[in-house]
């Protein structure tokens, strides 16, 4: 294979391994970024004068709320086994959402590296705008569509830029591996 010449196979190979990895990294930066963000928030209620104790019982009560609700992946996760007839218990749930989610980066990935051979204006901001692209597309329009999460508008705006930087930091991601293998292949 040439190296200028456009290639779908390169394309999908390319997209397939930057799917997963910056997939990995996305969910990383989520961990990361979330963890900090109740670090801050704890640290703003100790300068106000609450009391650690109470903090912490707080942050648990969040943290199992949110244990319980079902994230998007997992509904589909969920809509899948009904389909196929199986019943999923809470920790095959998660791991089915894990799979939902890798599955759509890897196939994002995959549209991402063929788009760029064709059309190498896609690597634009060198992934980024294709992740804020897929960020409004996926979480801001077709998963509340699909009502796989609730309405945009009853989501904090804290929630959407951090869900927007993770998109970001897929794209960002995406092409930094797609671009370094294109190198070798």
């Amino acid at each position: 294979m040439r190296k200028d010449k456009p290639s779908i196979l390169r394309g999908i190979v390319t997209g397939v391994t930057a799917g997963i990895v910056a997939t990995l990294i996305m969910d990383q930066f989520q961990k990361l970024s979330s963890a900090g963000g109740k670090a801050l928030e704890k640290q703003k209620k100790l300068a106000d004068g609450e009391a650690p104790s109470q903090i912490n019982r707080e942050q648990a009560a969040s943290e199992q709320k949110a244990a319980e609700q079902e994230g998007s992946t997992e509904i589909v996760a969920r809509k899948i086994a009904e389909v196929t007839h199986t019943d999923l218990s809470k920790e095959e749930k998660k791991k089915a959402g894990q799979a939902v989610h890798y599955t759509f980066g890897t196939l994002m990935g995959v549209v991402y590296g063929v788009s760029s051979e064709l059309l190498p204006e896609v690597t634009t901001g060198a992934g980024t705008a294709y992740g804020t692209l897929l960020f409004l597309a996926a979480d801001e329009v077709a998963v509340p569509a699909f009502q796989l999460s609730p309405s945009t508008t009853d989501a904090p705006a804290t929630d959407h830029l951090q869900h927007w930087a993770a998109h970001v930091v897929y794209g960002g991601s995406l092409e930094l591996v797609r671009s370094l293998l294109r190198r070798i292949l």
